[in-house]
């Protein structure tokens, strides 16, 4: 459907306000940018802002929805695939975990020249506003959580909820400081960390969270028959 000019225009504006945000958040973080401070990176005016949004935590929502849709979606859709393909047996540990770290790294992938400001902006995301995210991304996320606990409690069937339930956590604290801070590690290796390519880094953050999660035991998480799968 042909859209009228102004309504482009309109659209246009709103874009703009969109990005201009996106990047000053991912900068300096949610607390630091000002509406005013958007305004001026997009070449708008506060009433713009009020049009679109309402209110600054109303635009970081629409931010934080519009990016966390697309990967929520994938990760139910990896979960599915890897039911399917285990029908017989119980899922490994690392296949879970694939699921859900990978979709990340791929939607990072297609970002193009925003890929540091989209990794900076979900690593946020997920290390400043994990505790006050939009109704519908907070209910995205318990389904998550709840689906995923169960898998892995299939997987790792000596383990305390307790356990489990902290362990899964510390594992997406790894992926929000890797989104963070891979500029900083390369910096302060001064080089030695290397400039690893997508399933380079995603096989390490497999190795690690797998062993974290399954620190203190003596359960084995690779089950025979799951090399050669994509990995968490």
């Amino acid at each position: 459907m042909n859209k009228r000019s102004g309504e482009v225009g309109k659209d246009e504006t709103k874009d703009r306000i969109m990005l201009a945000a996106e990047s000053l958040f991912a900068e300096r973080g949610f607390m630091s940018v000002s509406l005013r401070d958007i305004t001026t990176e997009a070449s708008a005016n506060v009433a713009a802002v009020n049009y679109y949004f309402g209110t600054k935590d109303a635009l970081i929502d629409e931010l934080i929805i519009q990016g966390n849709h697309p990967l929520m979606k994938a990760r139910m859709q990896l979960l599915d695939d890897a039911e399917k393909r285990y029908q017989i047996g119980v899922v490994p540990a690392e296949v879970i975990l694939d699921a859900v770290m990978r979709p990340m790294l791929t939607l990072l992938e297609q970002q193009g020249e925003r890929r540091e400001v989209y990794c900076k902006f979900m690593g946020r995301c997920m290390t400043e506003r994990g505790n006050n995210l939009p109704v519908p991304v907070m209910r995205a996320a318990q389904r998550l959580i709840k689906r995923l606990s169960r898998m892995l409690a299939d997987a790792l069937p000596d383990m305390e909820p307790e356990v489990l339930a902290w362990r899964v956590h510390f594992c997406f604290g790894v992926l929000g400081h890797t989104l963070m801070h891979d500029e900083l590690l390369r910096e302060v290796t001064k080089g030695a960390s290397g400039t690893p390519d997508f399933e380079t880094t995603l096989q390490r953050m497999i190795d690690f969270c797998k062993g974290g999660l399954n620190a203190g035991s003596s359960a084995n998480l690779v089950s025979s028959g799951s090399q050669g799968t994509f990995l968490f």
